[in-house]
């Protein structure tokens, strides 16, 4: 297990989960979100593959729609 913060909030996730695994899990669409992790800007292209080390700080928001 590792600990990460989501949102600022510490969780502990399995060794290994990638952001789209952690944005399922925390019961967001990864394709209805903007991630940035240690304040990095994710492009959604990578939320698959990119593995989550101990001590992240992942950020989630829900994209507006609207005018």
């Amino acid at each position: 297990m590792a600990v990460i913060y989501f949102n600022d909030r510490p969780i502990e996730i399995p060794a290994g989960t990638t952001l789209k695994e952690l944005l399922k899990l925390q019961g967001r669409d990864p394709e209805l979100v903007i991630v940035t992790v240690d304040e990095k800007f994710v492009p959604r292209a990578e939320y698959r593959k990119l593995l989550l080390p101990e001590g992240a700080r992942v950020r989630a928001r829900e994209l507006q729609s609207g005018g």
